[in-house]
């Protein structure tokens, strides 16, 4: 059976700089509407501008929300839109959101709007496992914008807006949302998940906000023990152990996090975060920025034990595809051995392929902690 460590670690603050983010289409405020929006980009009001982006459900694994956060992240004021619930019908996925993701955006200083779903439609695919399924789910975007509207005004931190958000309108909202998917069943005649399991969750809410993060992060805690213990089918784990992070910042908050895999060489612990494709010579640009911003957190963590002793560690991102010739790690490459590999893979990698490379190896030279390597599988 693998060998699952056990590691805690502390972090005072976070800082990074992105080189792969895409470039943010601008919005005004007034012509913002995020049914029709962008995913990510730049809402300009006539004095001030925020950056967002938006998830499609709470659940973090699904439709890369951190490559899209990861294309904000360099802006000053940074939003992201996350829905409290997301319902798919009876036959479909349920997903809240969990504390942990409240915890890993106030550490990487990211305010959130908390949006709910108002309209959807009755799938129209066939198939009894369709039969209960909605799909074309809108947001209520005149609450979204209204959050957005009071961030714009707000002068406090990230933290305290995060903090009363979910303190004083969580419970509102959350109710909000299983009243819109209860009528989106009447309407649609589509069969959704029991709502007692919801409405018992919410109870312990009320009762206490504390137990919120509880339930939630031995939630996350178990599925981060579960996720060390499964092998991906792209994964390589050569020599590797999986590994899960319990970790501490200096306001309190505690989040667990799973790597894909870590290495120990030379008395280093290697987190590493692993993207591979089969059939491209370079994972795509959103796998590229998923493993990065993955590896934020870990980059900026001041210190990490095992078993109570202090250890040393890196983070790095392994990016391995088709037929790559060589191997190259930065930022111990030179800008010569870089157009080296380069020019010995000038017909395995595009224009836009060698662009990115190039910009990794910015990315690696600019922030702490970080190797990234490019190699073939």
């Amino acid at each position: 059976m693998t060998e699952v460590l056990h590691f805690t670690g502390f972090i005072k603050g976070v800082t990074y700089k992105t080189y792969l983010a895409e470039k943010l289409k601008e919005i005004s405020l007034n012509e913002f509407d995020i049914n029709q929006a962008n995913t990510f980009g730049l809402i300009k009001s006539p004095t001030t501008e925020i950056a967002y982006s938006q998830w499609v459900s709470p659940k973090r694994t699904r439709s890369y929300p951190f490559a899209r956060i990861y294309d904000t992240y360099n802006t000053s004021k940074v939003i992201t839109i996350i829905p409290v619930i997301k319902e798919e019908g009876k036959d479909g996925d349920r997903d809240r959101i969990q504390y942990s993701t409240i915890s890993w955006m106030n550490l990487l200083n990211i305010y959130i709007v908390l949006a709910y779903y108002e309209t959807a439609h009755k799938s129209t695919k066939s198939g009894q496992s369709n039969k209960h399924k909605i799909t074309n789910q809108q947001f209520n975007n005149e609450f979204v914008k209204s959050q957005i509207d009071e961030i714009l005004a707000y002068h406090q931190s990230v933290l305290h807006w995060n903090k009363n958000l979910f303190e004083e309108r969580f419970v509102q909202i959350f109710e909000k949302a299983l009243d819109c998917y209860d009528s989106i069943s009447t309407t649609t005649g589509v069969m959704i998940h029991p709502r007692q399991g919801m409405n018992s969750y919410l109870q312990k809410i009320i009762e206490e906000f504390e137990e919120f993060k509880n339930i939630s992060l031995k939630g996350s805690q178990s599925a981060s023990k579960r996720e060390a213990l499964t092998s991906h089918k792209l994964e390589y784990l050569i020599d590797g152990l999986k590994a899960t992070f319990s970790i501490e910042n200096y306001l309190g908050g505690v989040y667990y996090l799973t790597p894909d895999e870590i290495f120990h060489e030379n008395d280093i612990y290697i987190i590493q975060e692993s993207k591979n494709t089969s059939k491209e010579s370079l994972p795509k640009l959103p796998d590229i920025q998923d493993g990065l911003f993955k590896l934020i957190l870990f980059s900026n963590l001041d210190s990490l034990n095992i078993s109570g002793q202090p250890v040393s560690f890196i983070t790095k991102l392994k990016l391995t595809g088709k037929n790559v010739i060589g191997s190259i790690v930065f930022p111990e490459a030179s800008a010569t051995e870089l157009e080296s590999f380069l020019a010995t893979n000038v017909k395995i990698f595009n224009n836009n392929q060698k662009e990115i490379i190039r910009q990794l190896a910015v990315e690696a030279e600019d922030n702490q902690k970080l190797k990234i390597e490019v190699t073939s599988n």
